[in-house]
């Protein structure tokens, strides 16, 4: 029965998983890629101390004045003189807010932050970071797509663990031979198929479950386990006490970004010193208020470990912080899912996460083409090759297997969907078979 489900996680999986291996490789290299491919517009060449950040943002709003501030990038103190541009964010002026996405139409400026001069501009639909997640996801075909690629994780989590059953020795002597590599015909591809299985079954577990986090239908769990145990991650208050009197008009121009289209945000300036002082370090991500009466966000973007997360609220008008949010604040839920994202995304440990992610796609897809390999060699002419039925899957299968197979379909939606699907066409074939005896 294992063989089947086996078989069957294969069969429907496996091309799809193929596809997202290399692709995965691509986005794990994403850093590197978007370099190559906009290093005109990423490099700083002037000399000399940096300009205004508010200069820096005026000239770089002058090239697209009919959209609207989203956020600005501040050149990191600590990146090598020459590489390190200030990255200032542009929007539609209807467009939503959505941390995790860009809107249509968005554009990313870069400014030389010594000269304040405009050194480049990519569109964020075209930057490689979108478009290979896309190509991820959804193989680009759009967001209705996604669960495409949550039906190809979640039957891969399946061939893993049945595989590593299948494969797991029955004694001493069975433990020897498992681990020998077979070198005549069909033999050779099976062992290298379980070698490199088992080899890698602990990573692409791993691997697979922090993807299956944010997928739409599985992910649904962990948005619901975060609600239920009040573990979403914390969000700094940007309600300021200011409503009136003295000084409420330059509070109402400090949190309108609106009021301003000519060029500079009132209160940036203040609010990148005041990201300072407050010892966010790194790359820090500056977001003017949405609406007048609410403070500026400055938050560190760092995914790297040791993860540094913290993020303050500042009134743009005195340069006061008026909350704060830091890493440790988060409850244990929202840490274990953003590490689990960050390191999905090959971000969580740098260059090492990214040679490890790329080493687990590679033995995924040497996985494949050996499983293919022996079931061309297995398969008799004409035939499709599965294992043979063996009795009824409820009489003949031990509980502690129904068990599981109940809980991962509970767990994974689109996994019980598809499976139940496949006995229903099984029996509707096989009952199409049976000789009549009227």
């Amino acid at each position: 029965m294992l063989w089947r489900v086996h078989f069957l996680g294969g069969l429907l999986a496996a091309p799809l998983v193929f596809a997202m291996a290399i692709t995965g490789i691509l986005y794990a290299w994403n850093p590197q890629l978007e370099y190559l491919l906009h290093r005109k517009a990423l490099t700083a060449v002037a000399e000399g101390p940096d300009r205004p950040l508010s200069e820096q943002v005026a000239s770089a709003r002058q090239t697209r004045p009919e959209l609207r501030l989203s956020s600005v990038t501040p050149a990191a103190p600590d990146a090598p003189r020459g590489e390190a541009t200030t990255a200032v964010t542009l929007v539609p002026v209807a467009a939503g807010s959505n941390r995790f996405e860009k809107p249509n139409g968005a554009v990313t400026v870069y400014v030389d932050p010594a000269s304040a001069e405009v050194t480049g501009s990519v569109l964020e639909a075209n930057r490689p970071d979108e478009w290979l997640r896309n190509l991820h996801s959804n193989f680009r075909i759009g967001k209705f797509a996604e669960p495409i690629s949550e039906l190809a994780a979640s039957w891969l989590l399946v061939s893993v663990l049945t595989g590593l059953v299948l494969w797991w020795p029955r004694g001493n002597r069975a433990l020897g031979r498992n681990f020998r590599f077979r070198i005549p015909g069909r033999s050779r591809w099976r062992s290298l198929h379980g070698l490199v299985g088992v080899a890698a079954s602990a990573g692409l577990v791993l691997f697979i479950v922090t993807g299956l986090t944010w997928t739409t239908y599985a992910g649904s769990w962990v948005d619901l386990a975060r609600g239920q145990f009040d573990s979403d991650s914390p969000e700094v208050s940007t309600v300021l006490d200011r409503t009136g009197g003295p000084g409420s008009e330059d509070s109402a121009l400090s949190g309108a970004d609106s009021t301003d289209t000519a060029g500079t945000p009132p209160g940036i300036d203040r609010v990148a010193a005041a990201a300072r002082e407050s010892e966010l370090t790194g790359i820090v991500v500056l977001e003017p208020p949405k609406e007048p009466g609410r403070a500026w966000t400055a938050e560190e973007d760092d995914s790297s470990w040791p993860v540094e997360q913290s993020a303050v609220a500042v009134d743009g008008t005195t340069g006061d912080v008026v909350d704060r949010v830091d890493w440790e604040d988060y409850p244990l839920l929202a840490k274990a899912t953003s590490l689990g994202i960050d390191f999905h995304q090959a971000e969580l440990f740098g260059l090492a996460t990214q040679l490890l992610l790329t080493a687990l796609a590679v033995a995924l897809l040497v996985l494949i083409v050996a499983g293919y390999r022996v079931w061309l060699l297995r398969r008799p002419s004409g035939s499709l090759g599965a294992p043979p039925r063996v009795g009824s899957l409820l009489r003949e299968a031990p509980v502690s297997v129904l068990l599981g197979f109940a809980l991962l379909m509970v767990l994974l939606p689109v996994l019980a969907i598809t499976l139940l699907g496949y006995l229903a066409v099984e029996r509707v074939v096989r009952s199409a078979r049976r000789p009549s005896t009227g």
